[in-house]
């Protein structure tokens, strides 16, 4: 207990907040980069049509890596009730029923793992997620388009920039404490 000391307490909503706010700023700030590296990539033959409004794949991709982290992070319990605090804030922000938005995520968390396999690495499940979401396979040359797999040098590039997009819990767990109280715990 002596290492929490000095570290600032804050409720599961409040996590939330923070890091729905700052997620979302860092999509959207980024979007255009992140556009024009897929419109532009080499590793691509040909330029994927994407609109320039069409963020919804790349978002989805960055949360289901960004909550895939956090039971490495926090205590089991703790972690169910944060990814709950957290789909509850990010369907607020984007006006989304809770039970319409979180088997979104979950739907292409599932997608990412599995064409992932059998690696377990977040950022290389972020990278196939992109691939996905934004249907890829049609833009690549004939070789990786009939194997239906993404080019290994786009997974790279893409993994490249998805790095940036994942929160660092770490640093987080060394500044803050998260309060986690079960909903069960809170009505005894």
């Amino acid at each position: 207990m002596l290492f929490n000391w000095g570290k600032k307490k804050l409720k599961p909503e409040e996590v939330a907040r923070m890091f729905v706010h700052a997620t979302l700023d860092s999509i959207e700030d980024a979007w255009p980069d992140v556009l024009g590296m897929l419109r532009e990539t080499p590793h691509l033959e040909r330029v994927p049509e994407i609109e320039d409004a069409e963020v919804g794949p790349f978002l989805l991709v960055v949360m289901a890596g960004n909550l895939d982290f956090i039971p490495h992070f926090f205590d089991a319990g703790t972690d169910q009730v944060l990814v709950e605090a957290i789909l509850s804030e990010l369907a607020i922000q984007l006006d989304l029923p809770t039970p319409q938005l979180a088997p979104k995520i979950s739907q292409m968390r599932d997608a990412m793992v599995k064409l992932n396999k059998p690696s377990n690495k977040t950022l290389s499940a972020m990278s196939r997620g992109l691939y996905i979401g934004y249907d890829l396979n049609g833009c690549q040359e004939e070789y990786f388009r009939s194997l239906s797999v993404p080019n290994p040098r786009f997974l790279m590039q893409m993994e490249e920039i998805l790095q940036h997009f994942l929160w660092d819990w770490s640093s987080f767990n060394e500044q803050y404490r998260v309060q986690a109280q079960s909903l069960h715990s809170a009505v005894v």
